[in-house]
């Protein structure tokens, strides 16, 4: 690993995160950290910049280099799904919101282009930011349904490891299965389900008996942008204590790990 480029504050010396699209919250503070946060969301603890374009990487150079890139890109162009749900993108009939074959496009409607377009430029630079600076470790959360790693691999060459979590394992009231794609092999928790818990939205709900058994306890879907973009601090604590302790850079792209 390179050697780190060290802050110092009264004298310590902490290393340097950067957390991309982290806009809606602010990221949480960590012992021998210091933190910069970018992105363009409604949050104030973050320095604006819109990372949907190379051109960032010039502005990003102006901030003390990272030892730590964590980044959580826009999901809604690379999850699966359903297809009752698919008439709302396109008149055409396929499999992923936005994908019929591997990349192939669906003649979309003119808001899921959008969507598709914006989708396409921020796993675009994630990858590029993360190749330029070369941090010691990089850490881009998605949902375990998400296509996102697999295009940052094959469209900018980015290979890591898909470390598979749930939120639930990290003090959240939501599953949220969800993969950690790293050039760490991290072991990461997951855990099983042992109480009604809250969706992400109204889809993936299960059965009609378990979404009627949440309604009668009064449990509701996150609609809130700003509470679904949350990711636990339990899990970035998790990963950094890992990453201390001196984890193994993947040697095979895209590895699962259980």
């Amino acid at each position: 690993m390179r050697a780190a480029e060290p802050v110092y504050y009264g004298g310590s010396m902490k290393k340097i995160i950067w957390a991309l699209f982290q806009s809606e919250t602010k990221f949480p503070e960590f012992d021998g950290y210091e933190t910069y946060s970018f992105g363009i969301g409604g949050g104030t603890d973050h320095i604006h910049m819109d990372l949907s374009t190379p051109e960032c990487i010039k502005e990003l150079e102006k901030y003390p280099k990272p030892d730590v890139i964590f980044a959580s890109p826009p999901c809604e162009s690379w999850i699966v799904v359903s297809v009752g749900s698919i008439q709302k993108y396109s008149k055409e009939k396929g499999r992923n919101l936005h994908w019929k074959n591997k990349w192939e496009a669906f003649d979309f409607y003119p808001n899921a282009k959008r969507i598709r377009v914006n989708g396409v430029n921020t796993a675009t630079t994630t990858g590029k930011i993360i190749q330029h600076f070369n941090p010691d470790l990089w850490a881009i959360e998605n949902g375990n349904t998400s296509w996102i790693f697999d295009y940052i691999k094959d469209f900018t060459k980015l290979s890591g490891y898909k470390n598979k979590c749930n939120y639930y394992a990290y003090s959240f009231d939501v599953l949220k299965p969800t993969i950690i794609y790293s050039n760490l092999k991290l072991c990461l928790n997951k855990r099983k389900v042992d109480k009604l818990l809250r969706n992400v939205t109204d889809s993936g709900v299960g059965s009609k008996k378990l979404y009627k058994k949440k309604v009668a306890a009064g449990i509701k879907a996150i609609y809130n942008y700003k509470e679904r973009s949350k990711v636990p601090p339990d899990l970035y604590r998790h990963i950094l204590q890992q990453f201390e302790l001196g984890g193994q850079p993947t040697l095979f792209p895209l590895e699962e790990t259980a």
